[in-house]
């Protein structure tokens, strides 16, 4: 078997793999629903009706996006009193908050394919230490 199909089909397998953890086995829905509770609990800390924050899932995204009755003040704070924004952005794990009037926050790249794109670096990368360590050719030593 040549070395070109011996990568591509561990490329995909391992991509394949990746999409299966994601999607049928459910973990993806799991990680939003889990970042979209820490961020509504960062909302609820700040005691203000109405507020509601939902993260992108159709598909699914890290992206939150916040909607409801609150003032500039609210919104962006001031100084060392950090506004709902701040609140919702310091939740680890989002990769933008926007207010759905303001046109909402850049839906950058969906979790499936961030999941997908960290999977073939780690692929390339394993493949490149695996080469350097296996791959060179072996010279005897002549002491």
């Amino acid at each position: 078997m040549s070395p070109t199909a011996k990568f591509l089909i561990g490329l995909a397998a391992m991509l394949v793999m990746g999409w299966v953890y994601h999607g049928p086995l459910g973990n993806g829905a799991a990680f939003i629903d889990g970042l979209e509770g820490t961020a509504r609990q960062a909302v609820a800390e700040t005691e203000l009706p109405g507020i509601e924050v939902r993260l992108g899932h159709d598909p699914l995204s890290r992206a939150a996006t916040l909607s409801g009755p609150a003032d500039d003040f609210q919104r962006e704070g001031q100084g060392e009193f950090p506004g709902i924004t701040d609140r919702v952005r310091a939740v680890e794990g989002l990769s933008g908050v926007g207010w759905a009037d303001e046109g909402g926050p850049d839906a950058g790249l969906p979790l499936l394919a961030e999941t997908l794109l960290g999977l073939f670096i780690a692929y390339l990368l394993g493949l490149a230490l695996g080469w350097l360590i296996f791959g060179r050719e072996r010279r005897d030593s002549y002491l």
